[in-house]
């Protein structure tokens, strides 16, 4: 099922007779029924959660309850029925262990612990919680779900790599200065392998954004040389290798920026965008906001290419793909090849949206990184006051060096009235 091979998965869960198996086992395996059924979509899906939640009655163990109030929640939350989800999410956590309804077991198993899937249910809530744009709420119901999983017994790695992933991208961009020193011990803590290259990509690419934000130069290049190195895919790790050529650039390294730069290029030759996930494609973007400044025809030619694709991503990402957040990050990509290619106005347009979004969903910083383009281009003051306040606080920071030399620039966007 991990590999999201469902149909395979039912065939293999078909030729066990859940009848002839202990309440334990049966209540898992309809659970593993379910849980591939909901992979694919299946309406039946329901009904066989039901007949899953007798069997797990029938057990009297908390971990096998859990687990299916877990399933259950998750499958509300993939039909988009999120209130139901939240209840769901809610059960888990009202599972008693102390119950003294409960059979006696050893405490390693057979199945994962309470805790283990109260971790998991507040990660769910935290997905939530993203939906609804409160990611603040998200963050601290991810260190809560950390909490449960320090106290299980047994943990799924791949579990916890991909919510250390979204507490990272959080980390990255919230004004909470200790998130970014919680996920790095984590991170060091994690054994990264092959199944996990992803979330690890995922999270030292956060984390390289967040040290940058901080002005620790040296680990941001670091983390992100390392998140290059374990990406899964040439499409992630032209991403990495793109914004380890900003960061440059915004130092002044031009020569190593230009080289990324090239070789990001040239990486994205050997790449078949039509068979990309959504993640996968913003490269082209992320590429085209990026050498935009250099070579305003291949920034149109990459931007026109993300923009052509049109096989569909798998629903698990929709998430993902289809929040504001990656609205607000091709809006300024789209106006850095706008600009590039000296189409003004509409850059600011598509500027100004992205900056409402990042405001709107209380990511200061990235608002902040925004406003300098705006103040740049516009020479409004509040859009300079923006950037200004942000940089005051990270005065070591990539934004703060862009405020200081723009002061120096244009030292009347001070006070300058609105344009564009």
């Amino acid at each position: 099922m991990r590999a999201g091979r469902y149909t395979e998965a039912l065939a293999t869960i078909a030729a066990h007779d859940t009848a002839r198996l202990s309440h334990d086992d049966g209540g898992e395996l309809l659970i593993l029924k379910a849980s591939a059924m909901v992979g694919l979509r299946d309406p039946e899906a329901e009904q066989t959660l039901v007949e899953a939640r007798a069997r797990a009655f029938s057990s009297g163990s908390p971990a096998l309850e859990c687990e299916i109030e877990y399933i259950s929640a998750f499958l509300a939350w993939t039909q988009g029925r999120l209130d139901d989800a939240l209840n769901g999410v809610d059960r888990v956590l009202e599972v008693s262990e102390n119950w003294p309804g409960w059979v006696q077991r050893p405490p390693e198993g057979p199945f994962f612990s309470p805790s283990y899937w109260r971790a998991r249910a507040y990660d769910l809530r935290g997905l939530t919680e993203a939906l609804c744009e409160d990611y603040v709420a998200q963050a601290q119901s991810l260190a809560k779900g950390f909490e449960e999983f320090d106290r299980a017994q047994v943990v799924d790695l791949r579990v916890e790599a991909a919510m250390l992933a979204n507490l990272a991208v959080l980390a990255r961009d919230l004004e909470e200065p200790d998130l970014c020193n919680y996920v790095s011990d984590r991170a060091q803590r994690i054994a990264w392998n092959d199944h996990t290259a992803l979330f690890e990509y995922e999270v030292y690419r956060a984390l390289a954004w967040g040290r940058a934000r901080m002005g620790d130069h040296l680990a941001a290049f670091r983390f992100f040389r390392r998140s290059a190195d374990c990406a899964p895919s040439l499409a992630l790790r032209v991403t990495s290798v793109v914004d380890r050529s900003f960061l440059a650039r915004e130092l002044g390294e031009l020569v190593t920026a230009t080289e990324d730069l090239e070789y990001a290029a040239r990486l994205t030759k050997s790449i078949d965008w039509e068979t990309c996930s959504g993640p996968e494609r913003a490269a082209l973007f992320t590429l085209a906001h990026r050498i935009a400044p250099c070579d305003p025809k291949e920034a149109r030619r990459l931007y026109d290419r993300y923009l052509a694709l049109k096989s569909p991503v798998s629903p698990l990402e929709m998430p993902a793909s289809g929040n504001r957040r990656h609205r607000a990050n091709e809006c300024a990509a789209h106006a850095a090849v706008l600009v590039a290619e000296g189409h003004r106005e509409r850059a600011i347009s598509l500027l100004r949206e992205s900056f409402q979004i990042w405001s709107e969903v209380g990511y200061v910083w990235r608002a902040a990184t925004v406003a300098v383009d705006l103040a740049e281009l516009t020479g409004e003051t509040r859009f300079f006051e923006v950037a200004a306040r942000e940089a005051a606080k990270q005065p070591h920071s990539w934004l703060a060096r862009r405020v200081g030399a723009l002061a120096a620039r244009q030292p009347t966007a001070v006070g300058s009235s609105p344009q564009g």
